[in-house]
Parts: structure tokens; sequence; C-alpha cells
């Protein structure tokens, strides 16, 4: 017994000095782990956010979907370009696939907007988010009365894309916009060629036609795209005004 209690009295610093070396070991870890814990749901928190954005921008709801994105990107500490590019896109499609053309851009929306985005945009493989910014590009350019760049805007998104059916709609809104009749019938005819069941297509030619006082042409281009698009109001009203 006295043998054991000396090989004890022996042996305890040993044992102390590692039960320190333990305490020293879980107070290095226990911030790591709680780190790693604050960083895993922060993550959660960004990707939630994220995906309220995606939801929202599929439903064309471009304005909250700018939200979303930007609350991510601030929760990312301004780390994550990828939710960022999100954001700008949202933001350049306020103005709208289809805009009331000509008519003032979406409060807060600036050209170095699209500068940014087409810039984030480059490389291969990013042609169609390309086109679709260069749209939205040519819209606003549009609206600001900066006419030939928009016509060179909308030009590059043809070139990078021919069959985008968007970008020769909107090279038709410029062209009309300019009383270039001729050259806007072209774009619209074009675009309908590449997609017959395009409803905006007809009814900007309607308005084309209406607008040179061909009546007939204009009435079966609005009868055609209140067919395509049913919910399309503006299409069938114009039709039925045509009908009297």
């Amino acid at each position: 017994m006295e043998q054991k209690m000396q090989l004890l009295k022996k042996i305890w610093p040993y044992l102390a000095s590692m039960g320190g070396a333990s305490v020293m070991i879980l107070a290095f870890f226990i911030p790591s782990i709680q780190d790693q814990w604050d960083r895993y749901q922060a993550r959660k928190v960004i990707e939630q956010y994220e995906n309220l954005g995606n939801e929202f921008f599929e439903e064309e709801k471009y304005e909250i979907a700018e939200e979303a994105y930007a609350k991510a990107f601030e929760l990312s500490e301004q780390k994550r370009l990828d939710i960022e590019m999100k954001r700008l896109s949202a933001k350049v499609n306020r103005i709208g696939s289809d805009p009331a053309w000509g008519n003032k851009p979406p409060e807060g929306l600036a050209d170095v907007d699209f500068q940014f985005l087409l810039h984030f945009q480059k490389g291969k493989g990013s042609e169609k988010h390309q086109v679709a910014t260069l749209n939205c590009y040519g819209a606003f350019l549009a609206s600001v009365g900066r006419l030939d760049e928009a016509e060179d805007v909308l030009t590059k998104a043809i070139q990078l894309d021919q069959s985008d059916v968007l970008a020769y709609i909107n090279l038709g809104n410029l062209y009309g916009q300019q009383n270039k009749n001729d050259k806007s019938e072209k774009f619209y005819q074009k675009a309908i060629s590449i997609d017959p069941e395009n409803s905006r297509a007809h009814y900007n030619l309607g308005l084309l036609f209406f607008e040179q006082g061909k009546t007939t042409e204009a009435k079966k281009e609005f009868g055609k795209a209140a067919e395509l698009d049913p919910e399309d109001d503006d299409a069938k009203a114009e039709y039925e005004a045509l009908q009297n």
C-alpha cells in the first residue's frame, strides 16, 4: 500500500500537467467550434436569401429579388461576387423585358450598373446572360435619349445570338421611336419569322401599322396577339376597337 502511495505521488505531477493540457486544448478548440457553427449558420441564412432572390427573379419581381440578393451579399461580407452579379442582373431587369419604350427608366438605375454587369459576364459560355443584359441596356439607353448607342448595343446582342427574338423586337421599337417605319417593320417581321407565336412582336407590329393608318393589317396583328396571349388586355382592347 505504501509503495502504491509513493508511486501515486511520483506520477501525480504528470497527471496534473496532462489535465492542464486538456483544459488548454479545450480552451483552444471551443471558440473554433463556435466560429465554425456561426459560419455554418451564416451560410444557411445567406443561402435562404439567395434562394428567395432566385424565386422572385423567376417571377419577374425584380425589385424584390434585388433586395434579397443585396441582403445575401451583405451577409457574405461582400465576398460572394456571384450573388452580386445576381443583384445587378435583377436591378437592370427592372427596366423590363418589354418596357414602355422610351419612358423614364426606373429610379436608381444607372449606366454603371450595366457596365459592371457586362464586365462580370465576360467570357465564353456567358453569351446568353450578356444578351439579356444588352437588351436591358438598349432599352435603358433609348429611354435616356442615347439612341445611337442603343442601336449599337442591340446590334451587338444580335451578333452574339442571332436567334434572340427580344433583340429584334427592341430594335423594332427603337426604329419606331425614330419614325423609321420600314426598318421597324423589318425587325418586327424578323422576330415573328423566328418565333411566330411571340405575342409581343405581333402586338408591336400592330401598333406600327395602326400609326401608319393601316387598320386592316393592324387589326390582324392585334387579333393574333390576343389569340396567342389571352391575358394581354391591351391587344384585346386594340382589336375590339378596330372591330367597330
